[in-house]
């Protein structure tokens, strides 16, 4: 009990643990870049000819202003070594791009973020919220611990957040992008051509939907293979309207269907998909609404028709 309650030994303690536990991440990260060195020359060429085109692109990502950029670039290699195994900086690289963020540094600005966010609630809650007396005892380490844990999950969700959003706005763009991707079709323009135009076509009325198809439309003039830039179009939005229209242009392609057909057969297909999820919505609409109204009109409805026995009953009691 000594030990637990003096301060300063209390949060050396901490201080050591926390010190090996960020040792031991970056020596499984460094082991984990180790081994993917010794592997990466027993990799097929197919595999580094995708993973170099890949990153070309992503260095097109959104430009920053030159004295933000300066700011962040040093804190994007601490964020990598901090980011753990291969495995989760992939899964960090999926969600980066389902929100639209491909920047190389962006997962390390995210591992980074989720730190800085962390230490700055925690520091908010044991400075800012608990009183003198309690900021160095295990009541302070509790709540600082707490903050911290609460602060490098909000970037996370703050990202799940906006890639649902993203997801939602792209389903809603697919029927238009479909109809301007037949009529360019319809004249005579190859896939790169119609993606290329259909992306500035769609640059106000949908930003979203633009910017990936003119990131599929750059990677179609660089990958040698159709099929593997169409896939990855449907592997970055993960939207099912998405992922249907890229199975039937490859279906189509392989198959040797007209460009023109198949993108009609699917814009009608989109379009009648829309519809009825918007008579499903307006479906669901009286039932949805039952609740507020019944909470907005009820009372005082009740309490126009209990007034005047009220009035009487309080005459009665004060005779």
């Amino acid at each position: 009990m000594t030990l637990l309650s003096d301060p300063l030994l209390l949060l050396a303690l901490i201080l050591i643990i926390t010190g090996i536990l960020l040792g031991r991440a970056q020596h499984q990260a460094r082991q984990y870049k180790l081994l993917e060195n010794r592997l990466r020359g027993h990799l097929p060429e197919v595999s580094r000819e995708t993973d170099s085109q890949d990153s070309i692109l992503r260095g097109q990502g959104s430009a920053l202003s030159p004295w933000l950029e300066a700011l962040l670039r040093p804190l994007a290699p601490q964020g990598e070594r901090l980011a753990g195994s291969e495995r989760d900086r992939r899964n960090l690289r999926r969600m980066l791009d389902l929100a639209g963020l491909r920047r190389h540094e962006a997962v390390g600005w995210l591992v980074m973020g989720k730190f800085i966010t962390g230490a700055l609630i925690a520091i908010l809650l044991v400075w800012g919220w608990l009183p003198a007396a309690d900021r160095l005892g295990l009541t302070g380490v509790a709540t600082g611990l707490i903050g911290f844990f609460v602060g490098t999950l909000l970037p996370e969700w703050w990202l799940r957040w906006r890639a649902t959003s993203r997801g939602e706005k792209l389903a809603r763009a697919v029927p238009d992008a479909l109809d301007l991707m037949v009529v360019c079709a319809e004249a005579g323009l190859p896939i790169g051509r119609v993606l290329h135009v259909v992306s500035k076509e769609l640059g106000l009325s949908s930003p979203e939907m633009a910017d990936e198809l003119h990131y599929t439309a750059a990677e179609l003039q660089i990958l040698s293979d159709r099929t593997l830039a169409m896939t990855h179009l449907a592997e970055r939005t993960r939207v099912s309207e998405i992922e249907s229209m890229v199975a039937t242009l490859i279906q189509a392609e392989r198959y040797g269907t007209p460009l023109s057909q198949a993108l009609r057969t699917i814009a009608d297909e989109s379009r009648k998909t829309l519809i009825l999820g918007l008579e499903e919505k307006a479906g669901k609409l009286p039932a949805q609404l039952s609740v507020p109204l019944m909470t907005l009109i009820l009372p005082p409805i009740i309490a126009i028709m209990a007034a005047p026995a009220l009035v009487r009953v309080v005459r009665l009691l004060s005779q």
